[in-house]
């Protein structure tokens, strides 16, 4: 013991202390060791337990444990995302059915329920009338509304999305030939630029080659966000000074692709605000130019809708139907809003059917549009 004091005093004295060395000091030292081989014994023990979880996997699959992710099924994204529309509106339908027979009173609420879903007049009007006759026939409950609602939807829709060429999401079925071009429409936020970046990957996983032209030149960070989305993706983007013409922009995209035989060429616009005539006026430019290097192009003119803006997406759409001649529509932003019910009501009035719908901000969240799932989903019905 006294050895141990007279060392632990020498190494004092060396250090320039002259405080007097006791037993208490000791005991400290000793504590202060106790600790210190009692962490590091704790992190072993923790790395070593985890790198044989690690490998223990790793002889089943080459994914390491660290970078397992489930994976959700697209359906189940797809009820999680039609969740708010589900319960605020059309989910509903239940208080309704519940008390008996369905008189006057109750199809009155359900006529105002179903306006409130944004399905447009027309389409509420040809409902509640084909209701009202069957009611006279035989008594309706829950179910059997709910079969029948989505029988009525998905007859109305079904013969406008069979339209969709399967080129837009198969990237086996398209012909080897010229570039297919796809331009992208729609106003500031709704979702082109992520949505943009979303194909490109979906047709870069598939063995397509892609050129993305970013032709919202007046907006800097659009173009930057959208230059993070082709990295990510491994598509070459074709992007010019900010206030170049974008039309200029457009055709330097499509003489890129053509030059590299790409697959796709995808064309970013800048929102454009479909009350504003001269700014409707430089997308039909831009589609004109593009015919000077081929005459069937654009091949689609997609305008991406915000499910959250409701009613005003029915007037977008009209617009710029009205204007460009859509070939098909993209849903985003459906997992905010309660009005995502709206899709079929945009299909039936326009004629033009919806190619993708959103659910979400990965990938994955952006799938093809098919009425039979979305209709499920809903309604809360099982196929």
């Amino acid at each position: 013991m006294n050895s141990v004091l007279s060392l632990i005093q020498q190494i004092y004295q060396q250090l320039g202390s002259s405080h007097m060395v006791n037993v208490g000091d000791l005991l400290g030292i000793l504590a202060i060791l106790l600790v210190v081989l009692g962490a590091s014994f704790f992190i072993f023990s923790k790395e070593e337990t985890t790198q044989i979880l690690i490998e223990a996997d790793t002889e089943t699959s080459p994914v390491t444990a660290k970078s397992v992710v489930p994976t959700i099924a697209w359906i189940d994204r797809l009820k999680k995302g039609l969740g708010k529309s589900r319960s605020e509106v059309w989910g509903r339908f239940g208080a309704i059915f519940s008390g008996g027979k369905l008189d006057s009173d109750k199809l009155e609420e359900l006529e105002e329920l179903l306006y409130s879903s944004d399905m447009g007049p027309d389409m509420v009007t040809e409902l509640i009338s084909e209701v009202t006759t069957s009611m006279e026939k035989e008594e309706m409950n829950l179910d059997g509304f709910k079969s029948y609602l989505y029988n009525f939807l998905n007859k109305k829709i079904g013969n406008v999305q069979s339209s969709v060429n399967s080129e837009l999401y198969d990237f086996s079925s398209k012909e080897k030939q010229a570039p297919k071009v796809i331009m992208i429409v729609g106003v500031n936020g709704a979702g082109k630029t992520t949505t943009i970046g979303k194909l490109a990957t979906k047709f870069k996983k598939q063995g397509a080659s892609v050129v993305v032209g970013a032709c919202d030149t007046f907006r800097a960070a659009a173009v930057d966000q959208l230059e993070v989305w082709c990295e990510r993706a491994g598509v070459e983007m074709v992007r010019a000074k900010e206030g170049t013409n974008p039309s200029g922009v457009g055709y330097d995209a499509l003489q890129r692709s053509i030059n590299i035989g790409a697959d796709y060429c995808i064309l970013d616009t800048a929102g454009r605000l479909h009350t504003k005539d001269n700014l409707m006026e430089e997308l039909k430019k831009m589609k004109r130019v593009l015919t000077k290097l081929d005459d069937a192009a654009p091949h689609e003119v997609l305008l991406v809708i915000d499910a959250i803006t409701g009613q005003n997406a029915m007037r977008q759409a009209e617009e710029f139907n009205q204007a460009l001649a859509l070939t098909g529509l993209i849903f985003t932003k459906c997992d905010g809003s309660s009005k995502a019910g709206g899709a079929v009501g945009i299909i039936n009035k326009l004629q033009v059917p919806i190619t993708y719908i959103g659910v979400g901000e990965s990938v994955e969240d952006l799938n093809i549009f098919k009425q039979e799932e979305y209709l499920s989903a809903l309604l809360d019905i099982e196929l």
